[in-house]
């Protein structure tokens, strides 16, 4: 097989793209590349076809740009004076492909029975498209042609499109699944570029993860030492003792507390980890036993902790006292001049950091904890926008930690670095100062609509692409009704409601937030993913401590469904 050929099968998406208007070739392509694709096939219906593809080859000579629909020797001709790197056709032509050969430009003919199979690989070819493949069988017949014709690998196209090309990619014998199902005409017209962008990147997860480069993620039970390949989600926060009070005792009534290890952040890796992807927390901790246990208790679920910086005197403590009924839970900080709160963006190596990432999680409470680790959190951010990784926040206000002057001050510049942004129904407005009409967070009145706008807004000012929103209906310290929504820069999508009789609501919105991550990097679909969020964090609320010990199976249970919480045998 060419190696251009080879170059398009590594990654398994092929864009099949036909350009209306010259000057959009160039900006398509560099969205197509941003998305992990450095591949497309120009169709030759129109007169600006071969000048798209000279204009592309000339801005990204590395990239596989090939000619499409080519069904003559003339259009050959043109193909390789434009600088294609390769051919398509929709049909077997002997001419045209045998032209092809003569000239030494890799062909990649449509074929759909054996006859023309044969004929194909008669002349050498191993790479065939399967043209229209839908129509013609589907994976299906893919996988029964695979059976007399195992040296061929197929492009199948026509029908093709994210609700399928798992079903393509995990067979062996397919290279790429073609179609514009990242592209669209309507989009491209837009110069929706960043949606492009999105879909691209979404494209290739599935691929990843259909052709087992993301293994399949893991029940708690199996997770010790099971990550997925692939990049890495790194964390970068606080971590914390954390000293609670034995049941619903009161800090006056209590002579022995509970040791638990806790950090927003570290919150989220846990989730990830034990749902199977590679995390790697990143913290200043400093260099004494109890900072050890709580990064051995950070491994123990699967959290990469390698990045770890070492230095300071001392680790942050928090105290939670839990409430009931009417009375609310009250938490105590001790973390000023802790390890982390005076560590400086010197102390991190984000080149090193982020050499094998795709997503970079911080919240707002790190950031707040001094004007040095909200350079840290800032000096993260440019790297990793630098890089092209994904950035999520979580606004995660926190009154006790800094006013809101200065929070807004802070994380406006921060935000604008920022792809996924999470909150709830307190943090756009405490910290960016955008409120949803006619809510009251604490009567529990919530405006669905209002919510809408807020996210708007919030994508509107700082370039946000996503906004996950949770919301609690508070009716009291023991219950809760809890939803959320996902706008993705254009429709909301609302997660059903769930009565919460709450356990420990500590991790609430962390675990949240890591269902949301989980779910995008698997390239749900947005309905699916707020609801796979929705569901996670329900669950947390069903368990002690900080980390939400549940498995992917479990969280899938209930957000189908199956919320009767009967006894599982």
């Amino acid at each position: 097989m060419a190696e251009v050929l080879d170059r398009i099968a590594e990654c398994g998406i092929l864009p099949v793209i036909k350009i209306e208007e010259l000057d959009k070739a160039v900006p398509l392509a560099e969205a197509l590349r941003k998305g992990g694709i450095n591949a497309i096939e120009v169709t030759a219906r129109n007169a600006i076809a071969f000048d798209a593809i000279r204009t592309i080859k000339t801005a990204f000579p590395d990239m596989a740009v090939g000619a499409g629909t080519i069904r003559s020797t003339e259009l050959v001709d043109q193909a390789i004076a434009a600088g294609a790197d390769y051919c398509v056709m929709p049909g077997f032509s002997k001419e045209v492909v045998g032209y092809c050969i003569e000239k030494g430009m890799p062909c990649v003919p449509g074929t759909t029975s054996p006859t023309e199979i044969e004929e194909a690989s008669a002349l050498g070819l191993t790479v065939l498209k399967f043209f229209p493949a839908e129509a013609n069988g589907g994976a299906a017949a893919l996988k029964l042609l695979n059976g007399p014709y195992p040296g061929i690998r197929w492009v199948p196209t026509g029908g093709v499109g994210f609700e399928n090309i798992d079903k393509y990619l995990k067979l062996k014998c397919v290279a790429a699944c073609g179609g514009s199902y990242m592209a669209k005409s309507d989009v491209i017209k837009a110069g929706d570029w960043d949606k492009i962008t999105d879909e691209c990147r979404r494209a290739v997860r599935i691929a990843d993860q259909a052709r087992g480069k993301a293994a399949p993620l893991c029940d708690r039970a199996q997770y010790a030492g099971k990550k997925a390949d692939g990049s890495k989600i790194v964390g970068f926060g606080d971590l914390l003792v954390s000293l609670n009070p034995e049941g619903y005792r009161r800090f006056l009534q209590t002579d022995a507390f509970r040791v638990n290890y806790t950090g927003a952040e570290a919150n989220v890796l846990a989730s990830l980890s034990l749902f199977g992807l590679d995390t790697e927390f990143v913290t200043r901790l400093p260099d004494n036993p109890i900072a050890a246990a709580a990064a051995a208790n950070m491994r123990k679920v699967g959290m990469g902790v390698d990045k770890i910086v070492y230095g300071g005197e001392r680790i942050g403590v928090i105290y939670t006292e839990r409430g009931a009924s009417q009375r609310a839970s009250k938490v105590v900080y001790d973390r000023k001049y802790t390890s982390i709160a005076t560590a400086q963006p010197s102390d991190f190596d984000w080149d090193e950091i982020f050499a094998d990432a795709g997503w970079f999680h911080f919240t707002g409470i790190t950031a707040a904890l001094s004007d040095s680790t909200a350079a840290c959190c800032l000096a993260a951010c440019k790297k990793a926008k630098e890089k092209g990784i994904t950035i999520s926040c979580d606004l995660n206000y926190r009154k006790n930690l800094w006013s809101e002057q200065k929070a807004r001050s802070v994380m406006e510049e921060l935000v604008s670095y920022v792809d996924i942004l999470i909150a709830n129904e307190e943090d756009a407005d405490k910290v960016l100062g955008i409120r949803s009409a006619d809510t009251d967070v604490e009567t529990g009145k919530l405006n669905r609509e209002g919510y809408v706008d807020v996210a708007r807004q919030i994508c509107e000012k700082f370039g946000v692409q996503k906004v996950g929103i949770t919301l609690r209906r508070s009716l009291s310290a023991s219950d809760n009704a809890w939803s959320a929504m996902l706008y993705d820069g254009k429709e909301a999508f609302f997660s059903r409601e769930y009565m919460v009789h709450i356990v420990n609501r500590v991790g609430g919105g962390d675990s949240f937030t890591a269902g949301l991550i989980y779910a995008l990097v698997n390239a749900y679909e947005p309905q699916k993913a707020i609801e796979f969020a929705t569901a996670a964090s329900c669950l947390k609320h069903s368990i002690e401590e900080d980390f939400n010990l549940v498995s992917v199976a479990e969280v899938e249970a209930l957000a189908a469904g199956n919320g009767s919480g009967r006894v599982q045998r």
